[in-house]
């Protein structure tokens, strides 16, 4: 008689970019309703504008180009979204046995990728509007008078770099709440008031002003638009962390 014996079994093995990616798939689960959304509201607001410029157009007898800010709305639309992924669907992957640290990594991962994609689409709509003469009302509605560049590739970033600096704040306090609820969010909003206060005294009190509005003339707006913006982006990121390693579910 001989004993049987059970074959050992061999469970996968998941490394850290595994975790990583599968957490940024979680988060894909809303695309429709996240992404496409967020298209769908710029959809509605472009005819909106459009319908009101014509309008303008028609009784003013015909003015010289114009532009409007209407395309900024987008990028606080977007990023709203990020914050509701953080506040939302980051329990129930937590719930699943993804860690607080590959949460945060893949939607990292996730914004940076999906904003990218919507920069490009949005570059692709730029050029569009040039064709056509501004959508043939001679309008800014995608180029906002200093979003244009003069090559694509700088044209992505001008939207890029903005749209997803935003969206890495948003996910920052998305963070905060996590661990510290409303009172955190509030908290974080009077500290940022805060500071705006005394940035601004500093300045009315040396007499500032000038040089303060010289330097967003003299640097170039690629500068404005693709380099500064990281620093604010790193910030977000690094201190999005630190708050969320400590969050509850």
């Amino acid at each position: 008689m001989t004993a049987a014996t059970a074959e050992p079994t061999s469970q996968p093995a998941f490394s850290g970019t595994d975790r990583v990616l599968a957490a940024a798939r979680l988060s894909t689960v809303a695309f429709r309703g996240r992404v496409l959304g967020a298209w769908l509201i710029l959809a509605a607001i472009f005819i909106v504008h459009q319908a009101i410029w014509w309008v303008i157009r028609a009784n003013a007898g015909g003015e010289p180009n114009g532009f409007t800010g209407a395309l900024s709305s987008f990028y606080f639309i977007v990023a709203s979204t990020y914050l509701a992924l953080m506040t939302q669907v980051m329990p129930f992957g937590l719930s699943l046995g993804i860690t607080r640290r590959h949460f945060y990594l893949g939607t990292t991962l996730l914004v940076a990728a999906e904003t990218l994609l919507s920069a490009v689409f949005l570059t692709l709509l730029l050029q569009v509007e040039r064709w056509t003469g501004g959508w043939g009302l001679q309008v800014q509605f995608f180029e906002m008078f200093f979003m244009g560049q003069p090559n694509l590739f700088l044209q992505v970033l001008a939207y890029w770099v903005p749209l997803m600096t935003i969206s890495f704040a948003f996910v920052a306090i998305g963070a905060v709440f996590r661990r510290w609820g409303q009172f955190g969010v509030w908290a974080v909003c009077v500290g940022l008031l805060v500071v705006v206060a005394a940035i601004v005294m500093y300045f009315t009190w040396q007499d500032a002003w000038l040089s303060f509005g010289m330097f967003f003339v003299e640097t170039p707006t690629i500068l404005l638009l693709a380099g500064y913006p990281l620093i604010l982006a790193a910030l977000s990121l690094v201190g999005g962390y630190l708050v969320l390693r400590r969050a509850q579910p």
